[in-house]
């Protein structure tokens, strides 16, 4: 029963990745954290989540801008390895409580149409760069800082999708590697929920099947109320 509830969640996570690029991890993390120690649902969601970006990509035939990928990956690469010595030694739940707070906040401001605007894109690409790479590594939440960075600057919708795939790939084998060295990918509970990747794909296709239809305005509010919802139940 409790792999038949895992099912569902990583259908309904994976076709919400396929549509927006983001919120696989996010969704899946606190429900199936009810039925598996995090330190098992962590390494599996990044292990999900490199194939699933990988089938975003290649499905959809998109090229990210490298003048706002770069930033982020160099930074988001350095960064990895603090986060996943903080999955090893510190409260993860305390620790993605605080950044579901935080962005909350933030995409309330957003949604109601308060935008921060930064003069050096550089830096501020950077500083989103660092958050992620934390994030990803300790609980494998990656895409709220980048969501947030990329929904405050008026991204296309392409041009999203093709950011965070590109960079969510590019993480997942880094952290993925830094797993197998820290002795994160020898457990048994982890294989058994990776046996659920052929459910992941079928969830991603459907997604990415929606995600071509959703009209670009109203995809940009669906992402924000999306961020809201799951920083919401992350909270809980």
């Amino acid at each position: 029963m409790t792999f038949a509830f895992a099912a569902l969640i990583i259908l309904v996570a994976s076709i919400v990745q396929g549509a927006t690029s983001f919120g696989f991890s996010l969704l899946a993390l606190p429900l199936l954290s009810f039925f598996f120690d995090i330190k098992v649902v962590v390494p599996a969601l990044v292990c999900f989540s490199l194939v699933l970006n990988l089938m975003i990509l290649i499905k959809l035939k998109l090229k990210p801008d490298i003048k706002l990928l770069l930033p982020l990956v160099i930074f988001a690469t350095l960064t990895i390895p603090i986060g996943v010595k903080a999955l090893i030694l510190i409260d993860e739940h305390l620790l993605k409580q605080l950044v579901s707070g935080i962005l909350l906040m933030v995409s309330l401001l957003m949604f109601f149409g308060v935008k921060i605007y930064f003069k050096n894109k550089w830096i501020t690409y950077s500083i989103a760069g660092i958050i992620s790479g934390v994030l990803n590594g300790s609980v494998s939440l990656s895409g709220p800082p980048i969501v947030v960075l990329l929904s405050n600057e008026g991204v296309s919708r392409d041009d999203f999708r093709a950011t965070l795939s590109s960079l969510f790939f590019i993480l997942n084998i880094i952290t993925i590697v830094m797993y197998a060295q820290g002795g994160l990918l020898i457990n048994l509970q982890l294989y058994k929920l990776l046996y659920l990747t052929p459910i992941m794909i079928v969830g991603t296709f459907m997604g990415i099947y929606l995600g071509n239809k959703i009209n670009e305005v109203f995809f940009k509010r669906l992402v924000l109320l999306m961020l809201m919802a799951m920083s919401i139940i992350n909270l809980i």
